[in-house]
Parts: structure tokens; C-alpha cells; sequence
């Protein structure tokens, strides 16, 4: 299964891109706690951030995106190497991750992975949804 990019994330991108010159708002990642179903029209409201026992989430430093490929697609990722790692200090039912506007609140993507309960010292390791433009 794959991450599902969201609309009112990708209309912010697109904005961003060739509408105006404003930076892009910093971006954050949240592990969520119910069995939703990603699709385009996900929003925040729709997911139940999980804040608790290691779990809270966790800023996407922009200095830290993989440079864009040179291919097609066009491709940028989060931390290719490593991810994004949170220790988890009890017990958790986790269903999926989302990246989220840090001032904005919209959801760029998630992904919904199904059930998965993580113990007290165990750790949840997350390859953030690629950035990807097909060249056509």
C-alpha cells in the first residue's frame, strides 16, 4: 500500500510552485489512532492524532528533503536513509501516519497501513510518501 497525496495539500503545493512566492509552510508528520480510509478528500478533522507514549508527532525539517531526482518521475523524499523514527515509551494502537501544514492544518498525505499495536521500547520507523511529478 501506498501513501495517498490529499487535494487541499496539493492545491497548497501547486500554489506554491507557480502562484506566488511565498515560502511553503513548515510541515509536520502524526501518527493516528483510527481505521480511516485515506483517499483525496482526507482532511485533519478526519484523523485522531496520537499524542501520547513516544507518539507525538514529529516536524519535517525542510532542510532535510532528499534533493529532486533527475528522471521521470521526478522524485524528493524525506530523509531517504532513515525516515522518520519515533521510540515508543508504551503501548500504542497505530493505523497509519499523515503529513500535515504546520499553520494550515492540511493534510498533504497519508497512508492508513491497518492495525498495529507497538509495545513499550519498541520503535515505529516511517518512509514519508515520495514527491513525485511524472514528466507527460
Amino acid at each position: 500500500m501506498a501513501a495517498t497525496w490529499c487535494k487541499e495539500g496539493l492545491r497548497v503545493l501547486a500554489d506554491a510552485v507557480v502562484k506566488t512566492a511565498a515560502t511553503p509552510e513548515n510541515l509536520e508528520i502524526f501518527l493516528f489512532s483510527d481505521n480511516e480510509t485515506i483517499d483525496a478528500d482526507t482532511v485533519d478533522a478526519d484523523l485522531d492524532e496520537i499524542t501520547t507514549n513516544g507518539g507525538a508527532k514529529k516536524t519535517l525539517t525542510k532542510a532535510t528533503w532528499d534533493a529532486a531526482t533527475d528522471a521521470d518521475p521526478v522524485v524528493s523524499r524525506y530523509n531517504g536513509a532513515t525516515g522518520v523514527v519515533w521510540n515508543i515509551t508504551g503501548s500504542l494502537t497505530i493505523y497509519g501516519w499523515a503529513i500535515r501544514g504546520v499553520t494550515s492544518t492540511k493534510i498533504y498525505c497519508a497512508e492508513n497501513w491497518g492495525i498495529n499495536t507497538v509495545e513499550n521500547g519498541n520503535t515505529v520507523t516511517i518512509q514519508p510518501c515520495d514527491l513525485k511529478f511524472d514528466i507527460v
